[in-house]
């Protein structure tokens, strides 16, 4: 029979300050769920969670376990839910079956940088259960988790290979390069190690308490370590011998026994290795454009990234001339009233900038270059109390591209779209916070409510130098070596696989590609192309002759 459960429960987190602890804090408040916390220097006690919260869950470090189980086992509710999200089951388990309230052992197996609990998979561990047990499981498949049900025993087994030992073994590994002090050369890492570096940074990121606990008290670890010793010393023997036949024998044993997984890794690590050949690492120093005089349009008014991005690229001697959108930009740009232009086309997380593609379809100018600029937001406010924001004003791309910081610090505010970073602030409101930039955050002696909130620590946004002509003057400053193609194509099935194999016959590679829905009644979207060819290349005419019989529309915007 199931119970009906006629009330929310108050949930109680002892760690909740802690990284996890605060994760779970997030998630059952994102779902109306009441939540208190204990921690080192919180209002509450553990003893006071303990009394009055309905589910209890511990998030303290192993070594702790115990401590926290003795001092709150008296004060717990007879119909409560006593539950960690520890690594390790059978010792946690074994210590929270002496309490008087229904016992769950959770293993989150994912990291406090998750988004979101959908397609994650979360431990079940059933120890003594009561009916918040089968509450806790259907909220998180509410939240599209998996919830994986195992024993203890099996669980700990089953982390001592898939996590003590693959530490141990990426630790080992560190150490190695850390005590030998060995200097890289860039031209010899192989794709081999760029994916294990990844995994390396990973795991050289998290809390060395946390990486100790799980290799020191996983029951059935040390036994794994004797194998793997004993799998060592065997290998080392067959190297030092030379005995290639044995090698190979042992290689291709190991081989076949992953053969159900070979292909999909070698699928997946080519992705992820092509990713990382494409990812700006590091932006480089912007350089200034050796140009005088010359009125430089943007989107205003002064502060904006774009200002800032204009007075980066452009020296003191050139007039910088805001306005309000940017397709006024492109109009004074087409009617020549200004000289160039910054404009914004991508960022790296909220994407492209639909409203400055769109002008190039409207307006007959082009892109002489482009350039990467680092982005950082901050929330800032008359207020001094993130609690008091009820409203949050800024440009539609900051507030995309702090997304996850609001919707996990400030969920409950209003959020308004506006013109500009900057143009919102001359009613500068009470209750109401503003996406800016640190500039204009001390120019006009606002509080900061939060530091660099914006979802990626290494945002940037790319901008295009724009001229109502292709100038041979300018385009020096930047030596672009990609073009621009806007085009529209006749709607018919294969008609994306002819014209990319246009540029694949070639050998010339696509950058990006992009569909951008049309306003325009003739057609249903355009597609931007970034082809990795020089405007005026040879290879580049004969792209667009053959383009042709395929695109009713097509137009080449310039060089990136």
């Amino acid at each position: 029979m199931e119970i009906k459960i006629n009330k929310k429960p108050l949930i109680g987190i002892i760690g909740g300050n802690g990284k996890m602890g605060n994760w779970f804090k997030i998630f059952f408040e994102r779902n109306n769920l009441p939540v208190i916390i204990s921690d080192l220097k919180t209002e509450l006690s553990n003893i006071e969670i303990a009394k009055r919260a309905d589910i209890v869950i511990i998030s303290v470090p192993i070594q702790k376990f115990s401590a926290v189980i003795k001092e709150i086992k008296p004060f717990l509710k007879n119909d409560s839910l006593l539950a960690d999200i520890t690594s390790l089951k059978t010792q946690p388990l074994k210590e929270m079956s002496k309490c008087c309230c229904g016992v769950l052992g959770m293993h989150p197996l994912f990291g406090p940088m998750a988004q979101d609990l959908k397609n994650q998979n979360i431990v079940f561990c059933y120890q003594k259960n009561n009916h918040w047990v089968d509450f806790l499981k259907k909220l998180f498949q509410k939240n599209n988790a998996n919830v994986i049900e195992i024993s203890a025993k099996e669980h700990d087994r089953q982390m001592a290979f898939t996590q003590a030992l693959l530490h141990f073994i990426n630790l080992n590994y560190a150490h190695i390069f850390a005590d030998k002090k060995i200097k890289l050369l860039s031209n010899f890492l192989t794709p081999a190690f760029k994916l294990q570096s990844l995994v390396l940074g990973r795991i050289l990121g998290q809390d060395s308490h946390l990486y100790a606990s799980l290799e020191m008290e996983n029951p059935y670890f040390c036994r794994v370590l004797e194998s793997y010793e004993q799998k060592v010393d065997q290998l080392k023997k067959i190297i030092k011998s030379k005995d290639y036949r044995n090698f190979e024998k042992q290689f291709n044993r190991s081989a076949n026994a992953f053969s159900d997984f070979i292909k999909i890794a070698q699928k997946k690590s080519a992705e992820v290795l092509k990713i990382l050949e494409k990812q700006q690492v590091k932006i480089g120093k912007i350089n200034k454009i050796k140009i005088s005089e010359s009125k430089v349009g943007f989107l205003g008014p002064e502060g904006t990234f774009s200002w800032e991005a204009g007075r980066k690229i452009f020296s003191k001697n050139n007039l910088l001339v805001p306005f309000e959108n940017i397709s006024d930009i492109f109009v004074a740009i087409a009617e020549e009233k200004i000289d160039l232009a910054v404009a914004p086309i991508e960022n790296r997380i909220a994407g492209l900038v639909s409203e400055t593609i769109n002008s190039f379809i409207d307006f007959p100018v082009f892109a002489i270059g482009s350039f990467k600029m680092p982005i950082h937001h901050f929330l800032v406010s008359k207020e001094n109390n993130l609690k008091k924001i009820k409203i949050i004003k800024s440009h539609p791309q900051p507030l995309a591209q702090c997304s996850h910081w609001l919707k996990e610090n400030i969920p409950w505010a209003i959020q308004e779209s506006a013109s500009s970073t900057v143009a919102p602030l001359k009613g500068c409101l009470e209750n109401t916070g503003f996406i800016v930039s640190y500039y204009i955050a001390k120019k006009h002696k606002l509080n900061i409510l939060g530091k660099r909130i914006e979802n990626i620590k290494d945002n940037f946004t790319r901008f295009l130098v724009i001229a109502n002509q292709i100038n041979d003057r300018i385009i020096k400053n930047f030596q672009p070596k990609n073009t621009l193609l806007l085009l529209s194509i006749y709607d018919r099935p294969g008609i994306l696989r002819d014209i990319l194999s246009i540029f694949a016959n070639k050998n010339i590679n696509l950058s990006a590609i992009h569909s951008i829905p049309s306003y325009s009644l003739a057609w249903d979207y355009f597609f931007f192309l970034e082809v990795e060819k020089q405007y005026f290349s040879k290879e580049i005419k004969e792209c667009l002759r053959e383009l042709e019989k395929y695109c009713p529309y097509i137009k080449p915007i310039g060089s990136a």
